[in-house]
Order: C-alpha cells, then sequence, then structure tokens
C-alpha cells in the first residue's frame, strides 16, 4: 500500500491500495509554501469579493459588466493560475525552486497591471490601461520563462510533465490577448467588424487559452486527487492528444477571427478549430470518466469540477454554432450567453471547488488545519451549487429584467460566498495548536459533534 501524499486528506493514499502519488505538494519547506498559498488565497479573495460588490452596486450605480468580469478572470482566476501552476511545474518535474524573490516580484508585477487595466479602462485613460496591458503581458512572458527554465533543469520529471506544457501555451496565449486587450483601449480599431474581431479574438485567448488550457491540464491530476482513487495508466497519452488538438483549434480560431473583416468565409475556419478545441476537451474527460468509476463525485471540490466541465462542454458548442452563422451573430452570444456560463458557470465554479481541494492541502498546517479548512469551504455546498448552477442558467436563458435580477441573486447567493468561506478557512487554519487539540477532544467526548463534523 503506498504512503499517504505529504498534506493530502487523510485517507487519500492510506484506504486506497495501489494509489499513485500525485505531485499535489511540492519539495520547498512547508513554511514558505504556505506563506506563498496564504498570499494567494488572500488575492484571489480579495478580487472575488470586489467583483461581488461591483455586481450588487451594478443596481445601484452604472458599473460596467466588463469590470465584473475583469475582476474574476484577469483578477482572481488569473492570479490563482499563476501562483499554481509554478506550485505544480515544481512539483511535476521535482525540479528546484526558483527564486521566492523573483516569484513574489512577478507576482506583484501581474497586480499592478491588473489594477491599472482596470483603473484605466474604468476612467477611460487609455495611457494607463495600456501601460498595465504592458505589465500583465511582460508579468506573463516572465513566469512562462520560469516554467521553461525550471522543465531545462529537471532530471526527474514525473509521468504528467505534459501538463507543463499546458501552463506554457496557455501563458503565450495570455500575452497576446493581453496585447489584443491594450488594442482595444486604445480603440485603434478602424472599424465596428475590426473591433468586433479583436473582441472575439481577444475572449477566446484569454478565456479558452490562458484558463482554458491551464485548466485543462492541471485536471488531468487533480481529478483523481479529488475522488481519492488512482490515476489511470492512459492519463499522459490523453493529455499529449488534447494539449495537440486544443492548441491547433485554438490557433486556427484565432488566425481565422483576425482575418474575418476581410475574409468573409473566415468564421467558417473559426468554427471548425472551435470545433477541434470543443472536441479535445470533451475527450479530455476520458480519464476522469474512468476513474468516476473507482471514486464517486460525492464532494463539493468533485461536483464544482463536474458543473464546471459540464458548461465548458455546453459554452463550447454554443460558441461553434455562432461562429458558424458569423462574427456578428458569435459577438452577441458572447455578450448575452457565454459572459455567464464562461466567466461564472465555467471559471468561478471550477476555481471554487480547485481551491476548496488544495488551499487545506497547502495551508491547513496538518491533519487538523486540514480538516477545520475543508469543513468551512464545503458549508452548505450542495445549497450554494444548486442556486450558482440556476443562476448562471437563468442569465444565459433569460432576456427580461426580473429574470436576470432573479439569476444574479442566485449567483450571488450560491457563488458569491465562497470569498468568505476562503477567509473564515483561512482563519481556521491559523488557530493555535492547542485550540484545535481541544476542538478534536470535544468532539470525541461529543458524539453528535462528531458526527456532524464527518457528514
Amino acid at each position: 500500500m503506498a504512503e499517504p501524499m505529504p498534506g493530502a486528506p487523510a485517507g487519500v493514499g492510506a484506504q486506497t491500495p495501489g494509489y499513485r502519488r500525485l505531485p499535489l505538494v511540492d519539495s520547498t519547506s512547508p513554511r514558505p509554501r504556505r506563506r506563498r498559498h496564504m498570499v494567494a488565497a488572500a488575492l484571489v479573495t480579495g478580487y472575488l469579493l470586489a467583483a461581488v460588490v461591483v455586481i450588487v452596486a451594478q443596481r445601484a450605480v452604472p458599473v460596467p459588466q466588463w469590470l465584473a468580469l475583469h475582476l474574476l478572470l484577469l483578477g482572481a482566476a488569473t492570479n490563482a493560475v499563476f501562483v499554481w501552476s509554478r506550485h505544480f511545474t515544481q512539483a511535476l518535474l521535482h525540479a528546484r525552486p526558483g527564486s521566492e524573490n523573483a516569484a513574489h516580484t512577478r507576482l506583484g508585477v501581474l497586480n499592478a497591471g491588473v489594477v491599472s487595466v482596470l483603473a484605466g479602462v474604468a476612467a477611460a485613460w487609455t495611457p494607463l490601461a495600456i501601460a498595465g496591458a504592458t505589465l500583465v503581458a511582460a508579468a506573463v512572458i516572465a513566469h512562462v520563462m520560469s516554467l521553461i527554465a525550471m522543465a531545462r533543469g529537471a532530471t526527474m520529471a514525473g509521468r504528467l510533465r505534459i501538463t507543463v506544457r499546458f501552463y506554457v501555451a496557455g501563458g503565450f496565449a495570455l500575452a497576446l490577448g493581453a496585447s489584443l486587450g491594450a488594442l482595444l483601449a486604445s480603440h485603434a480599431a478602424h472599424s465596428d467588424s475590426w473591433e468586433r474581431a479583436v473582441v472575439l479574438t481577444h475572449a477566446h485567448l484569454n478565456v479558452l487559452g490562458w484558463l482554458g488550457l491551464s485548466v485543462i491540464g492541471t485536471q488531468f491530476m487533480l481529478w483523481p486527487a479529488v475522488l481519492r482513487t488512482r490515476m489511470v495508466d492512459d492519463a499522459p497519452a490523453v493529455a499529449r492528444r488534447v494539449l495537440t488538438g486544443a492548441v491547433a483549434g485554438l490557433a486556427v480560431a484565432v488566425a481565422s477571427l483576425l482575418l474575418s473583416p476581410e475574409l468573409g468565409a473566415a468564421h467558417w475556419t473559426a468554427a471548425a478549430g472551435m470545433a477541434l478545441y470543443a472536441g479535445s476537451v470533451t475527450y479530455s474527460l476520458k480519464p476522469a470518466l474512468s476513474e468516476v468509476r473507482t471514486g464517486r463525485p460525492r464532494s463539493a471540490p468533485a461536483f464544482a469540477l463536474l458543473a464546471g466541465n459540464l458548461w465548458l462542454i455546453a459554452a463550447l458548442g454554443i460558441d461553434v454554432v455562432g461562429l458558424a452563422f458569423g462574427t456578428d451573430t458569435a459577438d452577441s452570444l458572447l455578450d448575452h450567453v457565454l459572459v455567464p456560463v464562461l466567466g461564472i458557470g465555467v471559471v468561478v465554479q471550477i476555481l471554487t471547488g480547485a481551491l476548496s481541494f488544495l488551499l487545506p492541502v497547502t495551508v491547513g498546517g496538518g491533519p487538523a488545519g486540514n480538516r477545520r479548512m475543508s469543513a468551512v469551504l464545503a458549508y452548505g455546498w450542495p445549497v450554494r451549487a444548486v442556486l450558482g448552477n440556476a443562476g448562471v442558467m437563468i442569465l444565459a436563458a433569460a432576456s427580461g429584467q426580473a429574470w436576470r435580477v432573479a439569476g444574479w441573486i442566485g449567483v450571488l447567493a450560491g457563488f458569491g460566498s465562497f470569498p468568505l468561506l476562503i477567509a473564515a478557512a483561512l482563519v481556521a487554519a491559523r488557530k493555535p495548536s492547542s485550540q484545535a487539540a481541544g476542538g478534536e477532544a470535544m468532539a470525541r467526548r461529543t458524539p453528535g459533534l462528531n458526527a456532524r463534523s464527518a457528514r
């Protein structure tokens, strides 16, 4: 029987014979690692709370939907991918960690760029927005270079080392997407058709390139860990095929969108490219479906990952149909349907699922802290999942003002509470060990409390 994975939840390695230890924890000492992920959790929480405030404020002041979307995607999700892709690259490759000071500098530059983009666009101050986009692109390129340097210096790479290539490809996609964002902020597009093409390309690169490729690559190792089961043998081979198909499909779609103002039929090749991307994403779930047979998705993280992937496949199908009908239709669907589906149903939901599992592993501070954090992050998760997903469905399908209000209420009730739960979980993880020991002793003496905790 394999030894439990260091820092993993109780039972991950100890209760499942043949479990393949997955690289969820790198080889750095616990204190710097815990501090690093504490900072990441604080940043993600701050951006999520800001997005919630902006969404609520839309009822009182004319705050653009763009701001909330970029707080979620460029702020919260990008910070999470930025930190966790480095973490997983180091663990997957058994590589020596790069300089922590350099990593903190890159993270600081990234967030300076994010804030500058948000402030510059909101205040219609073009130079600030362009400077911010430049900082974001520079930080991401430096981040990708650090991943490549770790890969070149690694001598004991694991079977899922292909995951690092997902991060590298996604990073280059974000660098290009940020450059197009700067172009949009400068209002340099000389016609509506060119602006529409750049908007669509910017969205595909940032959401399906940077975030999509990073999520798809990570899930090959995250799914079996969340399900408490072993990784299937063909997962690395599937990952290699998925990366080839997804990158090729996205490249075709992006090139076609940029050519669409001059070539009227280019939307057909864009649709074909996204069909290849969608097929690759669907194929990426093959290992997960095999793993589900031995580990049922009963926990909050597992359900969030499952629901997020179902929304992703649905969104890609809608996108392919929209592109087939032309860029006008694709742009309309992006604004009214794909923004809530991709932004909330996919990115926010998968982010909540991943953090619900990963934060206790990395910053829980041992088995007791792990259990405390997991319990807090999973609080009321079935109700939150139903409300959040119902809200996404209403926002994507309904058009009336009353329905949209109902949809936002569902989204805020379901997913809007998660940043507060992260903050509460971080506080719980920092409780002195004496308090933790006392709480565990009380749980043992109180059968009802212990039963509730087990549930």
